[in-house]
């Protein structure tokens, strides 16, 4: 919970230094909210908001589950680079005997990382009707979440937000695997 907290106040402080720093995006098109350590939403004095907003640094933005290998893509929506090592992923809702941490690496903000999942990498495959999972790895918070029926993600296609980042997922007849959705 400390390391999260850390990263928060982190998050936090550099937008308010940062006169011009773009707020982050909710997956709903609305801003988020950075929050402390208890849960609570923080305004702009770094007092406990009332909005309700969540904070998101981390989103699935597509889901190809019928690839070889399946894979899904993650977008960096905060304004901070973020260390893709700190969060974790799997395909059943707070299972994290079976989560899996994504590659050490850092993701710029703005940037799309592509996960393969197989029985390899990731123990597991992703199914026709499925769901999928992030979380933070030190406190297992949710950091993001999306799930579809069979039929969603079909072969040579891929189950993606559109608009890209933001929008509502979207069955896609050709997938942008690493890059921005149509």
């Amino acid at each position: 919970m400390r390391a999260r907290s850390l990263f928060l106040v982190s998050l936090f402080g550099s937008i308010a230094a940062c006169s011009n720093a773009a707020d982050p995006i909710a997956p709903d098109g609305g801003i988020v909210a950075p929050h402390d350590a208890a849960g609570d939403h923080l305004d702009a004095d770094g007092r406990p908001a009332a909005d309700g907003a969540q904070l998101q640094v981390l989103a699935i933005n597509e889901v190809a589950a019928g690839e070889t290998p399946d894979w899904f893509e993650v977008v960096n929506l905060s304004p901070l680079t973020l260390t893709l090592s700190d969060f974790v992923y799997c395909d059943v809702a707070d299972d994290f005997v079976k989560a899996k941490p994504f590659a050490a690496i850092t993701l710029a903000p703005g940037a799309y990382y592509a996960q393969d999942v197989d029985d390899a990498t990731s123990g597991f495959k992703l199914a026709g009707d499925e769901e999928l999972h992030v979380y933070f790895a030190a406190d297992h918070a949710v950091v993001d979440a999306v799930d579809w029926a069979s039929g969603d993600s079909p072969a040579g296609g891929s189950f993606a937000r559109s608009p890209d980042r933001t929008g509502a997922f979207a069955t896609t007849a050709t997938p942008t695997k690493g890059v921005a959705n149509p």
